[in-house]
């Protein structure tokens, strides 16, 4: 086992007693005094075991399957108990040629998440080695450099310490945290008696659109488009049926378009309560609306209704 893996456990381990699936991983620690002894996991009963040593590379061998070896080491792990957990790095092995058939190589990220995503909560996370090679000497485990985010994947491995505790809660907000992070926002189509459609200008992005805007913490989405209408178009309306679900990405998000339905009397000008973020309301009739409006959110217009009810990615 390499030096600096040896160093990371000797770190986190001492006094604490461990097993690991691994021989070679055994004979390491228990060279440097640690007090770690060889099981299969398969063979430690639920809840027996204080610390899991996985730092021969078990996570990126085990491919596609990682996630169910994850797994078995919080079933074995007592309240409290900890998962030191190696893998090789993503980086170092495509700047080597690639990983080999079955293996699989680990950003830092990626690796946080893999157990985040089973309840840990990420204690460490370092890439062993990474500071010294950057000076050009022996490798050897810098804890200060080593846990730089800009060295974490640096590194021949990456490395984390993993907590598994008896609280559910704890255990959920670290699988939560593990999720994508979506911003959804709600925009209305509302046209009047006439058929013309609703559009607003707005002035920091300097072209016209439909109302709308990103949902706020707590708020329904569907309320979310009201709000926004009369914000931006000074307009109090409601939000009936859904007419398309887009996806997009720069940054990762859900629009949410609804077929509005106006308050009556419908004011023939109507004005932006948020002046500062739209200079300009507009009735068009949907033919000049659709030229007005930037391309995309025209797409959307056009889609929503050609076909109420869709989804689609981007447009």
């Amino acid at each position: 086992m390499p030096p600096e893996l040896v160093a990371v456990a000797a770190t986190r381990l001492a006094g604490v007693a461990a097993l690991s699936p691994s021989p070679a991983t055994v004979a390491a620690l228990t060279d440097a005094g640690l007090d770690v002894r060889l099981a299969a996991l398969a063979d430690v009963a639920a809840g027996a075991a204080d610390a899991v040593v996985l730092l021969a590379d078990e996570l990126s061998r085990s491919g596609d399957h990682a996630e169910g070896l994850v797994a078995d080491v919080a079933r074995v792990l007592a309240p409290g108990g900890v998962a030191l957990v190696g893998a090789q790095s993503a980086l170092h092995v495509a700047a080597n040629g690639g990983p080999a058939g079955g293996v699989r190589a680990y950003r830092a990220d990626e690796l946080e998440r893999l157990l985040g995503h089973r309840g840990f909560a990420v204690e460490l996370l370092c890439a062993p080695g990474a500071g010294s090679r950057l000076a050009g000497a022996p490798p050897d485990y810098q804890p200060a450099l080593d846990r730089r985010p800009g060295l974490l994947d640096a590194a021949p491995r990456v490395v984390a310490l993993g907590r598994w505790h008896a609280d559910p809660a704890v255990r959920s907000r670290a699988f939560f945290a593990t999720l994508p992070r979506k911003v959804v926002a709600a925009a209305t189509v509302c046209r009047d008696e006439q058929g013309r459609l609703l559009v607003v200008h707005d002035s920091f992005k300097r072209r016209w659109t439909i109302p709308g805007g990103v949902v706020d913490a707590d708020e329904d989405p569907r309320a979310g488009a009201e709000r926004e209408t009369w914000e931006e178009a000074g307009l109090r309306v409601r939000a009936d049926r859904l007419l398309g679900l887009f996806t997009a990405s720069g940054p990762d998000r859900l629009v949410l378009v609804y077929e509005a339905v106006p308050e009556r009397p419908v004011p023939a000008e109507p004005t932006a309560v948020h002046a500062h973020e739209i200079d300009a309301v507009a009735w068009v009739p949907l033919p000049d609306a659709l030229a007005r409006l930037d391309p995309m959110v025209a797409e959307q217009v056009t889609r929503c209704l050609a076909s109420p009810g869709g989804s689609w990615h981007g447009g």
